[in-house]
């Protein structure tokens, strides 16, 4: 199977030094002590869990064994923690090498967030199989691991802002940071939200307007307004309020508004999401016949994505 990793979304060069900086580096050594000293203890994580993690990325990077050690924990971390040579073939471009080890990075945490939650695999929700496959846990997880790990990524974005490298992980994904301020406020609560299944419509949907947005895509805005229009729709379905005669975005933000209801939501709020679908969405969402098709800046782009998220954390935290 095809695995979505860092170095598949960002095929492009996106880093031009001629080697890591020394911070890079210490980030990835950093990040061995999180998973390696710290949480792998903690959840007991087998040979069979590094083995996954392994074979998943040496089949991206199209090799056998990535590091010659003895065990597979001893590989992730040989791999994560290795110096860049500029004169060693397999090391490649610094930008190659960088994407390697954020790509195992990202296995490490999607898998260990996946040990702690029900939440299928951004794979298994696609229909496919699941991205890592599971070696049979001792015991559930606990309450104090769900802790542990939610701290670990935490540590793990501070990581990334400490060395500079404008990136931040969440639910699986690396992808490429807002502005710290939002970050902190918006977008590290709206994701910790999402990672109850029950989102993982919005969930996917918003991560599709990063990676869109990021490759400087027309349509990133409009899958941001597609994962508002999820949570619109989730909210409407659980409260009961859903009639099946809806029709489109407006129609479940009546339900949201509606004082019969209990006005889940004030008028004006709803005034103000209706305008968002008109002018983001759906100029988007129908052919643009012989008028010239919908652009948006890269700051209204930036600023659909960011307005979606902080919707959708306020109407979630609601419930």
């Amino acid at each position: 199977m095809i695995h979505d990793l860092f170095l598949r979304r960002y095929p492009n060069q996106i880093y031009w030094g001629d080697r890591p900086t020394p911070a890079m580096q210490r980030l990835f050594i950093q990040v061995a002590h999180i998973v390696f000293t710290d949480v792998a203890p903690a959840m007991r994580l087998d040979q069979g869990f590094f083995k996954a993690v392994h074979d998943a990325l040496a089949r991206e990077l199209g090799q056998g064994r990535l590091f010659d050690a003895p065990t597979y924990d001893a590989v992730c971390g040989e791999f994560l923690t290795e110096t860049y040579d500029l004169w060693k073939d397999r090391h490649g471009t610094a930008d190659t090498f960088l994407k390697a080890r954020l790509s195992l990075i990202e296995l490490l945490f999607r898998g260990i967030q996946d040990r702690v939650s029900k939440r299928p695999s951004a794979s298994a929700q696609s229909g496919g199989v699941p991205l890592l496959s599971r070696s049979p846990s001792p015991a559930p997880e606990s309450n104090e691991n769900e802790a542990a790990v939610a701290e670990a990524v935490r540590e793990l974005n501070n990581r990334f802002r400490q060395a500079a490298m404008g990136l931040h992980y969440h639910n699986g994904l690396i992808q490429f940071a807002q502005d710290e301020l939002t970050d902190e406020r918006t977008a590290e609560p709206c994701w910790t939200i999402l990672r109850d299944p029950k989102w993982a419509n919005v969930d996917r949907e918003l991560k599709e307007a990063i990676d869109r947005a990021d490759g400087a895509r027309a349509d990133a805005a409009f899958h941001a307004a597609k994962a508002l229009e999820s949570t619109i729709k989730i909210i409407s379905d659980d409260q009961r309020w859903t009639t099946g005669r809806e029709r489109g975005a407006a129609n479940y933000i009546d339900n949201l508004v509606s004082q019969k209801n209990g006005r889940f939501m004030e008028t004006w709020e709803g005034e103000m999401l209706r305008a968002f679908f008109v002018h983001v969405r759906n100029p988007h969402g129908h052919g643009a016949g012989s008028q010239p098709p919908p652009t948006l800046t890269d700051h209204q782009t930036a600023w659909a994505i960011e307005t979606a998220m902080s919707w959708i954390k306020s109407l979630i935290r609601r419930l």
